[in-house]
C-alpha cells in the first residue's frame, strides 16, 4: 500500500494518471458495455433456443433413430463380412501349410524311391509288434502282405522308404494339439504312418477292424489321388475313427516316373471348426462351410437344413429358397453378406472363400440381434421427448430468474474486480514483457528504457540489474564449464583408448574346440590400472596374463598401458624361436628389468602369466605377486574350486630390477576350469565396508561353476552376486575377471 501511495503522489506531481487509476477506467467501461451487450443477446438467444428446440425435437428424435437402426445394420453387415473373410483366410492358410507339407513328403519319398542307394535300410515298429505313440512313426503292412514271403519281397523297399519316418514325426511336431494322420500309402498295400491326437500323449487306439481289414489302397483319399494324378483334396469320408476327415493327397512316382503311391495328410473336420470358432463367434451365431460340389463340409447346427448330412447332398438344391440362391454364389467363390430366410426368422449370411480347397466359409446371425438395441434405443427417445417438451418451459423461465440474479452480481463483481485487475492489464508490462523475451532469447546486452513513473519503471531497473549481474554469472560459468568439458572429454576418450587395448573374446576366441574362454574388466573411475590379456602363440599353446596396477585413475592406466605392451612383446617374440622349451619365468623377469627402467614415480604391477597347451591340458604359470587363482577340477556332476596357492610368491614387477621368478606348472582334464581375478573382486564393499571375501567367491564358483557352465555365463552369475554384496555401493576398486575352460 505504500508502494501505490507512493506511486500515486508522483503520478499527481508530474500530471499524469496513474496506471492503476488508466486500467481500472477501461475496465469498468468495457466491462458494463460487453455485459449489457452479452446479457441482451443472451436473453434474445434463450427465445429463439426455446423455440426452435421444441419445433425440431421431435424431427431430430426420428432422424436419429433411423440414423441409428441403418448404421447398426450397415456396421453388422461389414463386421460380419470382415469375420466371414477373415475366419475363411484363417482356415486357408493353414490348408496351404497342410498342402505344402504334404507335397514335401511326397518329395522326399520320390527322392527315396529314385537314389535307393543314399540311405540305409531302417527298421520300424508296426502295430501288430507293440503299442504305438502319437507321434512316432509305424509302418503298416496289408494283411495280403503278412506272409513270408511277402514280407521278404518287400523287406528292401519297406527298409528304404522307411527312412521317411524322420520327415513324418518332424512334420507331425509341428501339428501337435490337432488330431491328424501323416500317412505315405504305397500301391503295395503298405504304408508308414503317423498320429497325432490333441496333447500329443498316450498311444494309437487300433480297432480290431483295423488290424485286420484296412487296405491302404481301397481308401477313397487313396483312389482319388490315383485318378486326378495331381495334388488334391479328398471328399469327406468316415476315418478309421468314426468320425468325419478329409485329406491332402499328393501322388508320388518311383525311379521309372510311374505311380507308386499316395501321400496323405487326414485331418478330422470337427476339430477344424473347433478352431474356426474358438474366437470372435457368439453362441447363438451359425457357421458352416460347403466344398466344391456344394455339399455341407462341417457345421454348428446339430439338425435342420444346416446340419452335416451323410447323404453329401448339394446344399444348392436345398429347400430353403434364400439360403440355396446363395450357395451357388459362396460355391462360385464369392464374398458378399446378404438377407435371408430360414424357416420363420430372418438373417444375415455373410461368407468368403477358401481357395485352396475352393471351399467356402458362411456365418449367419439373426436381423433381430442387430437391430433390436436400435429399437429400444428409438423407443426410449421418443418416450423422453414428451417429457423434455414440458420442462423446456419451466427450464428457459427459471433461467431467466437466475440471469436477472447473475446481472447484478456480476455488475457488482466487475467494479470491485477491475480494481484488482487494473493491476495485470496495463499498457507499459507489454513493453516490459518484449524486453524480457529478447532478454530470454540471449540478448544479455538488452537495456529497458521504461519512463512511466510508476512501479513498472521500478521493475525494469529491477531487470536491468539482474540482466547485467546474469551476464557476468554466465561469463564465468562458460569458463568453467568448458574446463569440466574438456576433462571429461579426455577422460572418456582415455577410457575408450584402454578397452580398444583389451582383447575381444568374439569372434577369434568363440567357439573353439579346444577350449571356452571370457574375460571382464569394470574400471572403478574413468579410466582404470586392472588389465587383462590373451592371445595364441602357436598352434598348441594359448597365452592368459591379468594385472593390477598400482593406484588409480589415469596414472594407473598410463602403467597399465606399458605393462601389458611389454609382456606381450617380450612373450611373442620369444615365441618365435619355439615354444618347447621357452623358459616363461625368464620372459617375466625380463619385462620387470624394462619396467623398473626410469621408475621414478615407483609403481608396481602384480601380475598372473600363463600358458596352456591345448593338446596336452599343461598349464604352465608365473605368479608375480598376484592373487591365487581357482581351479576347478570335474568330479562327475560337479566341480570342485580350490585355490592354487604357492609355497612362495614371486616379487612384484616394477620394484627390485634383479628379482628372480619361478616357472610352475599344472595338468587341466578335459572340462576342468581356471578362473583368474583382481583383488577388486573379493575387496568388494557393501555400504558397511565389509568384503566379498574370497570365501564367498569360492562358494560362489562352487554353486555356479557347473561342469556344464560356459564361460560367459559363469563371470556373469559371479558379477551379479557380487553387485548383490554390494547393493549399490560405490564401486572401490577396478574388477577384473577372466574364465579359461579346458575341453581337451
Amino acid at each position: 500500500m505504500a508502494n501505490e501511495r507512493n506511486v500515486e503522489q508522483k503520478a499527481k506531481l508530474t500530471g499524469k494518471m496513474s496506471i492503476h487509476r488508466r486500467v481500472l477506467l477501461l475496465l469498468l467501461s468495457a466491462g458494463i458495455l460487453s455485459f449489457l451487450a452479452l446479457g441482451v443477446v443472451s436473453l434474445w438467444g434463450m427465445y429463439s433456443a426455446q423455440h426452435a428446440t421444441i419445433k425440431n425435437g421431435m424431427h431430430m428424435g426420428t432422424a436419429a433413430t433411423t440414423f441409428m437402426e441403418n448404421l447398426a445394420t450397415y456396421n453388422a453387415q461389414k463386421q460380419l463380412l470382415d469375420l466371414a473373410i477373415e475366419k475363411a483366410q484363417s482356415v486357408d492358410r493353414e490348408l496351404v501349410t497342410i498342402r505344402m507339407d504334404t507335397e514335401r513328403i511326397a518329395f522326399v519319398m520320390e527322392r527315396l524311391l529314385s537314389h535307393p542307394t543314399d540311405r540305409m535300410p531302417k527298421t520300424l515298429k508296426e502295430p501288430t509288434q507293440g503299442p504305438i505313440a502319437f507321434g512316432e512313426a509305424f509302418l503298416y503292412r496289408a494283411p495280403s502282405l503278412r506272409t513270408p514271403e511277402a514280407i521278404a519281397g518287400l523287406s528292401q523297399e519297406i527298409g528304404l522308404v522307411s527312412n521317411i519316418a524322420d520327415v513324418l514325426e518332424n512334420t507331425a511336431s509341428f501339428y501337435n494339439g490337432y488330431q491328424f494322420g501323416f500317412t505315405v500309402a504305397s500301391k503295395k498295400g503298405y504304408m508308414i504312418s503317423v498320429e497325432m491326437e490333441p496333447g500329443g500323449k498316450g498311444y494309437v487306439n487300433f480297432t480290431e477292424k483295423f488290424l485286420t481289414g484296412f487296405v491302404p489302397q481301397e481308401r477313397p483319399w487313396f483312389k482319388s489321388a490315383e485318378k486326378a494324378g495331381a495334388t488334391g483334396v479328398s471328399a469327406v469320408y468316415m476315418g478309421y475313427r468314426g468320425m468325419p476327415e478329409i485329406a491332402y493327397t499328393v501322388p508320388y512316382w518311383d525311379a521309372r516316373h510311374e505311380f507308386a503311391g499316395v501321400a496323405c495328410l487326414a485331418f478330422g473336420l470337427p476339430k477344424l471348426y473347433e478352431d474356426i470358432a474358438a474366437k470372435s463367434l457368439k453362441e447363438d451365431w451359425i457357421s458352416f462351410a460347403l466344398d466344391p460340389h456344394g455339399v455341407i463340409i462341417f457345421s454348428s447346427e446339430k439338425e435342420g437344413p444346416l446340419m452335416v448330412s451323410d447323404d453329401l447332398s448339394d446344399f444348392r438344391e436345398s429347400s430353403e429358397v434364400d439360403l440355396a440362391r446363395e450357395a451357388v454364389h459362396m460355391v462360385e467363390g464369392e464374398s458378399n453378406v446378404s438377407l435371408v430366410t430360414m424357416g420363420e426368422e430372418s438373417y444375415y449370411l455373410a461368407y468368403a472363400p477358401m481357395p485352396s480347397v475352393g471351399w467356402s466359409l458362411g456365418l449367419l446371425v439373426r436381423v433381430d440381434d442387430v437391430v433390436a438395441p436400435a429399437q429400444s434405443a428409438r423407443e426410449q427417445i421418443l418416450a423422453r421427448y414428451d417429457q423434455f417438451t414440458d420442462s423446456m418451459g419451466a427450464f428457459f423461465s427459471e433461467k431467466l430468474r437466475e440471469m436477472a440474479v447473475l446481472f447484478l452480481v456480476v455488475l457488482g463483481g466487475l467494479c470491485l474486480g477491475s480494481r484488482k485487475a487494473a493491476d495485470w492489464f496495463v499498457h507499459p508490462i507489454l513493453a516490459l514483457t518484449d524486453g524480457v523475451r529478447e532478454i530470454a532469447k540471449g540478448n544479455l546486452d538488452k537495456k529497458l528504457d521504461i519512463k512511466t513513473g510508476d512501479e513498472i519503471e521500478i521493475l525494469a531497473d529491477s531487470v536491468n540489474h539482474m540482466t547485467k549481474e546474469l551476464k557476468e554469472y554466465m561469463s564465468n560459468l562458460s569458463r568453467v564449464t568448458a574446463d569440466k568439458e574438456r576433462i571429461a572429454t579426455e577422460l572418456n576418450l582415455a577410457r575408450g583408448i584402454q578397452e580398444g587395448m583389451l582383447p575381444n573374446i568374439f569372434p577369434k576366441f568363440s567357439g573353439n574346440p579346444h577350449y571356452d574362454l571370457f574375460a571382464t574388466m569394470n574400471a572403478a573411475k574413468e579410466v582404470g590400472g586392472d588389465f587383462y590379456d590373451f592371445y595364441v602363440l602357436d598352434e598348441e599353446h594359448l597365452l592368459v596374463t591379468i594385472g593390477d596396477v598400482s593406484g588409480k585413475g589415469v596414472p594407473a592406466a598410463l602403467f597399465m598401458v606399458i605393462s601389458k605392451t611389454m609382456l606381450k612383446n617380450d612373450a611373442t617374440s620369444a615365441a618365435l624361436s619355439g615354444t618347447a622349451s621357452m623358459n616363461w619365468a625368464e620372459i617375466v623377469a625380463r619385462a620387470n628389468r624394462q619396467l623398473c627402467e626410469n621408475n621414478e614415480e615407483m609403481m608396481f604391477v602384480t601380475v598372473f602369466f600363463g600358458v596352456l597347451n591345448i593338446r596336452t591340458g599343461v598349464f604352465t604359470y608365473v605368479n608375480a605377486g598376484h592373487n591365487a587363482p581357482l581351479i576347478g577340477r570335474v568330479r562327475g556332476d560337479h566341480t570342485d574350486w580350490e585355490y592354487i596357492r604357492d609355497e612362495k610368491k614371486s616379487q612384484l614387477m616394477g620394484i627390485m630390477e634383479n628379482a628372480e621368478y619361478e616357472e610352475k606348472h599344472l595338468t587341466l582334464a578335459p572340462g576342468d576350469m581356471l578362473f583368474f581375478y583382481t583383488d577388486g573382486v573379493t575387496e568388494a564393499m557393501d555400504g558397511e565396508g565389509r568384503l566379498y571375501s574370497e570365501e564367498r567367491l569360492q562358494e560362489t564358483l562352487r554353486r555356479e561353476g557347473t561342469p556344464t557352465v560356459a564361460m560367459k555365463e559363469l563371470l556373469t552369475e559371479i558379477q551379479k552376486d557380487i553387485d548383490a554384496h554390494a547393493k549399490g555401493a560405490d564401486q572401490s576398486d577396478d574388477i577384473t575377471m577372466v574364465g579359461v575352460k579346458f575341453k581337451g
